[in-house]
């Protein structure tokens, strides 16, 4: 029997990565919101209600073909409907009452949860949550162990004093992946279209064009007083209102085989295509202390293994404080001396390109499939 999920999120890749998890857990039918559901959707009070024309916009790939549009009335006989903005799931479930007990939490955000009135209750979920954000894997965000108002004031009183590297590295140790006990199911996204990234061979090259980003807006995510002095370095910014302009998604693997790095100008994502997509070619990438110790990444992200980091990592346990942009340019500026070398460049490149296919979730691994079904199966009925 047919089994239909509507899928909320903000761009194509993210679409596709989540239909992949979604079909080895039972769910065969695979539709996005269409302007209709959106419109009421949005008069429900949801924001960040986002059309399909609005990512094909910012260059991302058509939605692949057996991914299609959900009507309105869609939402009288689905079976889970997943969303991304946990601030809208009680809206949600106010419009359609139907959908209480079958809407998913989605978190495409990979900093501490919080608790504030923009954002709404990230800590005490009103339904599941399936995430790349790590910090739901930590046992105070668990299924039960929600942060209560007595814990939540012993957070702040942490929050206000420095974390050391040790304690944050000490956290993402403690991360659990794949969890089937919980509300949160933690993991490291599929990336359906990593096949063409499978076929770049970068030991044929002695030397590299210019280091990169793609990055929308890259002067919005933190690192905006340095981006003109990057641009002196030869960094190139891709991306909608970003110095190089905007390339199309379809491009990226292309532009990615003979890049010298990618120089990542986001200090929180979650855990970002743009950083996949280099990964998965064995283009080395540099990444900030802030991004990787706020997203918890270090499984991940090794200095001197699998990335270079620049910066300093969060000064408090939300990621706030002095991010010492002098350090920043500098850090950057050593990190491309040294990946300028072919040797030093592939095998940072080729570690990282191992270490996501070791962690990645994916339909092949028969664990993957079936920790997610039985998360999924503890949930919806």
């Amino acid at each position: 029997m047919s089994r239909l999920a509507i899928i909320q999120n903000g761009d194509t890749p993210q679409l596709e990565s989540t239909a992949v998890m979604l079909r080895a857990a039972g769910y065969t039918d695979i539709r996005y919101c269409g302007s209709e559901l959106r419109h009421a959707l949005q008069r429900a009070g949801c924001d960040t209600v986002l059309s399909v024309q609005t990512m094909y916009a910012l260059g991302y790939d058509h939605v692949a073909g057996e991914i299609s549009e959900a009507s309105l009335r869609d939402m009288d006989r689905c079976d889970l409907f997943v969303e991304i903005k946990v601030r809208n799931v009680e809206k949600i479930t106010a419009r359609w009452p139907r959908l209480k007990g079958r809407v998913l939490y989605w978190r495409v955000n990979g900093a501490q949860p919080e608790i504030c009135p923009k954002g709404g209750d990230e800590v005490n979920l009103p339904c599941p949550v399936a995430t790349a954000c790590l910090w739901y894997g930590l046992e105070r965000y668990r299924w039960g162990k929600n942060v209560g108002s007595q814990d939540q004031s012993n957070l702040e009183h942490l929050a206000s004093r420095p974390v050391s590297v040790e304690e944050q590295k000490m956290w993402a140790s403690e991360v659990i992946l794949h969890d089937t006990e919980s509300n949160s199911y933690v993991f490291w996204p599929p990336y359906p279209r990593s096949k063409e990234y499978d076929s770049i061979d970068r030991t044929k090259y002695d030397w590299y064009d210019p280091a990169f980003t793609v990055c929308h807006s890259v002067k919005a995510w933190g690192y905006g007083p340095i981006v003109d002095a990057c641009k002196e370095l030869g960094v190139r910014m891709y991306g909608n209102n970003s110095p190089s302009g905007q390339i199309p998604h379809s491009k990226v693997p292309s532009l990615v085989a003979g890049r010298l790095a990618l120089v990542h100008l986001k200090s929180v994502d979650c855990p970002g295509w743009a950083l996949y997509e280099a990964l998965l070619a064995g283009c080395p990438v540099v990444t900030g202390r802030l991004l990787n110790s706020r997203m918890l990444a270090y499984q991940l992200l090794e200095h001197g293994e699998t990335c270079y980091e620049f910066g300093v990592p969060a000064s408090l346990e939300y990621g706030r404080g002095d991010m010492e942009y002098a350090r920043c340019l500098s850090d950057i500026k050593d990190a491309l001396d040294r990946l300028s070398d072919p040797q030093e460049n592939r095998r940072v490149g080729e570690n990282g390109r191992k270490r996501l296919n070791q962690l990645m979730w994916s339909g092949k691994n028969p664990d993957h499939v079936q920790s997610f079904q039985t998360f999924m199966g503890r949930h919806f009925k």
